[in-house]
């Protein structure tokens, strides 16, 4: 931020149009931001621009890394489930699904064509959504009936994903065991429902704006590791510990991990 600054200081002392600069050219989060600080400085003044950006960088990384941390764990954690989705990605592979690339990198394209693949992700997502606090809304000015109770206007109120990922009546008995096989299993009106219950990545106009690129992330790095890699928990008789700080963030989880041998040239 301190370099794009003394870059636009620079241009407006010899006169040059800020456009110009490759400050503003970037195109990037920041040069954003700092477009925003031209046109609007007593809002946007440095210290906003540090906040919005360290946010996006921040949130963009933590809760995908909070996400695929809880994929890897719940597998490591349960063999079956793990030797399972390893079965279908080389199965896959073996047949043509995924193409034999350096690395055994899987597109996502690919990915789509895992459906254990998407009922581990989606597991995952349902135990140890990113969130750990309320997703907030504001009662509108003419107030709200929710559950049989009027709310009045003004009033905070949210859902908690780590209670709402829990419902029996949507998920079955056994909310609390990791069972990928549950998505698996159910009608598409079932599916749909337990699709509509999920606020991992929040819901309606409010969804998550990183969404997409997390989810491309995660489909596509997880067949590629366990394409290559075999994982092993460090500790495999410790649980691991959650602090929620907002995010529920994973300590004490540490794995090993050694090459696969898949048979082909890397």
């Amino acid at each position: 931020m301190s370099e794009r600054l003394a870059v636009i200081d620079a241009a407006k002392q010899s006169g040059k149009s800020l456009e110009d600069t490759s400050t503003f050219g970037r195109g990037d989060l920041l040069s954003m931001f700092l477009k925003a600080k031209e046109a609007k400085p007593d809002f946007f003044h440095d210290g906003r621009v540090l906040t919005m950006a360290v946010s996006m960088a921040f949130a963009g990384s933590e809760t995908t890394g909070i996400s695929l941390a809880a994929v890897f764990y719940y597998l490591v954690q349960n063999p079956e489930c793990y030797h399972k989705l390893v079965r279908q990605i080389d199965d896959a592979a073996r047949s043509g699904l995924i193409e034999e690339r350096p690395g055994g990198l899987v597109s996502w394209a690919e990915s789509q064509k895992l459906p254990y693949l998407d009922a581990c992700i989606r597991e995952a997502f349902r135990l140890h959504p990113a969130p750990g606090l309320l997703l907030e809304r504001i009662v509108p000015p003419d107030g709200a009936d929710i559950c049989g109770e009027h709310i009045p206007a003004g009033t905070i109120v949210g859902c908690n994903a780590w209670v709402i990922h829990r419902r029996p009546e949507v998920f079955g008995d056994d909310v609390e065991t990791y069972r990928p096989e549950r998505w698996l299993e159910v009608t598409k009106e079932k599916r749909k429902e337990m699709d509509g219950t999920m606020l991992h990545f929040g819901m309606g106009s409010r969804t998550c704006i990183g969404k997409n690129i997390s989810l491309l992330e995660m489909y596509k790095l997880i067949p590629s590791f366990l394409r290559r890699f075999e994982v092993f928990l460090a500790h495999p008789h410790r649980e691991w510990k959650l602090h929620n700080a907002w995010f529920v963030r994973q300590l004490d989880f540490d794995v090993l991990f050694k090459t696969r041998d898949r048979g082909v040239p890397e």
